[in-house]
């Protein structure tokens, strides 16, 4: 007959490995908040210290119902386990709050009121490495009194406080070449961002919003779709809503609603300040999943186009999907919250939402330009006609040679490159090309140095063909010398020489 053994974990070694899952600062942040808001807050307070004189700490303070000693206990249990999850909840896998903040720091703090009485634990990452036991620390009233945020707690009718300490890994990435105050600074600033972002329909609701202050200054929340930022030309269409099924024969509805925004010349400042800035147009392109109005992932289209993605042609684009938390396993979100795959029962709709989004805002963007090139497949540089007649030159966005590089990259760091090529675009200098050419001091021929460079560029753009597209050299070499700058005869028999 078969025996059970109890194997439980290694406390300092599970702990440890635990803190390497790829949280982001901004993720853990906003995992945190997702707890308040499950908490029922109405207010949740982030600060840190203003002055490099302090001891450096995160506080993470709300004002929701609060937790008993055993609520407590159970919340700091790694696999933390509720009755039962309301359709509202926000939490799945019950480590967000340990995993999420000792991701970042070494020592985690929890104190929680209800009524009169505080109950306070700590998981201190050093005792439980000595100890190499489940080590979870209660403070005692004068120990807990001292702590950062711990008087605005005991003001509160009810609510808890989260305490972030002994930021290890700061130290081990930046060592004595920063500060820890400098770091938090700017960790906090790209929080906020995404804070304004993955919780902004909670932060612009018309009734009852939530309010979230960083260092006591509320934000606001972003809008990615313009819907509270009005615009007339704003394009959003019907919602439709389509049933999914999941477990024993169980349904739940998934909704679904694409929008083409205004082209960027009709955006007022106020549409502008909404969107994040006008370089959220390309970045912010793509699919919003939702869960329970917590926003999941963003930013992507989950390869789903049928071709290349351009984002400068598709910037406009976006689609908003709702799902409900019961969907969670078919949709596998991650314990961050911050990936998702599309169920394959579903797929074939969101493809054609992608298309459809596509045709619209690519019929928009083209609108406002008159490509010289007619965006010739060959040519690296194309040409505009902007107002007044003038010609605007730049990095061809479907230039075979940008392409081919784009696509071993994913959605979001296309958008962050083609950004980049924008930025060296707008800053070609025009008068000293003309100069240059009047006086004839300008050539076409090539220093040796940059031939070398085009080459050996060639050669990597050849090598990823054949791992990524698994063809044969051949046919790579013969892809890629077959448009500008590789196509050239003495590049062209420098790659093949170098290639044998």
């Amino acid at each position: 007959m078969a025996k059970i053994h109890s194997n439980p974990p290694s406390a300092n070694i599970l702990m440890n490995s635990m803190r390497s899952m790829g949280y982001s600062f901004e993720a853990a942040i906003a995992d945190i908040v997702d707890n308040s808001i499950s908490a029922n807050a109405s207010i949740i307070w982030i600060d840190f210290p203003v002055s490099s004189q302090k001891e450096p700490y995160v506080t993470v303070l709300d004002n929701g119902t609060g937790m008993s000693f055993d609520e407590l206990l159970n919340a700091m249990k790694y696999g933390s386990q509720k009755d039962s999850y309301s359709e509202n909840d926000l939490g799945r896998f019950g480590l967000g709050l340990k995993a999420a903040s000792l991701s970042q720091c070494r020592k985690l703090t929890v104190a929680s009121k209800q009524g009169n009485n505080i109950n306070c634990l700590q998981w201190n990452l050093d005792v439980v490495i000595k100890n190499q036991s489940w080590d979870c620390i209660e403070l005692s009233g004068e120990e807990y009194s001292e702590l950062p945020g711990i008087s605005k707690l005991k003001e509160l009718q009810s609510g808890t406080l989260v305490i972030w300490q002994d930021f290890d890994e700061i130290s081990k990435e930046y060592g004595s070449s920063k500060p820890i105050f400098d770091v938090l600074s700017s960790y906090m600033d790209d929080a906020e961002n995404h804070i304004r972002l993955v919780f902004h329909r909670f932060l612009n609701k018309r009734v009852k919003p939530l309010k979230i202050l960083i260092n006591n200054r509320e934000i606001v929340g972003l809008d990615p779709f313009l819907e509270s930022s009005y615009n007339p030309k704003n394009d959003l269409k019907k919602e439709s809503e389509f049933s999914v099924q999941y477990g024993d024969g169980k349904k739940a509805i998934v909704k679904m609603q694409a929008c083409i925004l205004p082209h960027q010349n009709d955006l007022t400042k106020e549409n502008i300040d909404a969107l994040g800035g006008i370089e959220n147009l390309k970045d912010g392109q793509g699919f919003y999943v939702y869960r329970n109005d917590r926003l999941i992932i963003y930013g992507t289209w989950f390869r789903l186009s049928s071709k290349h993605i351009s984002p400068e042609l598709y910037k406009y684009g976006r689609i908003k999907v709702d799902i409900p938390n019961s969907l969670d396993e078919i949709w596998r979100i991650d314990i961050k919250k911050q990936k998702a795959v599309i169920p394959p029962s579903i797929l074939n709709l969101f493809r054609r939402a992608v298309s459809q989004v596509e045709r619209t805002s690519e019929k928009k963007a083209k609108k406002r330009m008159r490509l010289s090139y007619a965006e010739d497949e060959d040519k690296i540089w194309a040409k505009e006609l902007v107002r007044d007649g003038k010609e605007s030159f730049y990095i061809n966005p479907h230039s075979k040679f940008i392409t081919s590089f784009l696509d071993t990259f994913d959605d979001k760091d296309k958008s962050k490159i083609l950004r980049f090529l924008d930025v060296i675009s707008s800053q070609l200098p025009f008068d000293d090309i003309y100069i240059s050419v009047c006086e004839k001091k300008n050539t076409s021929e090539l220093p040796q140095e940059t031939i070398n460079s085009i080459v050996q560029l060639a050669i990597d753009q050849i090598k990823l063909l054949e791992k990524v597209q698994c063809i044969s050299q051949e046919k790579a070499i013969e892809f890629v010398t077959g448009y500008s700058p590789f196509d050239s005869t003495e590049v062209v028999k420098e790659i093949k020489r170098r290639l044998q």
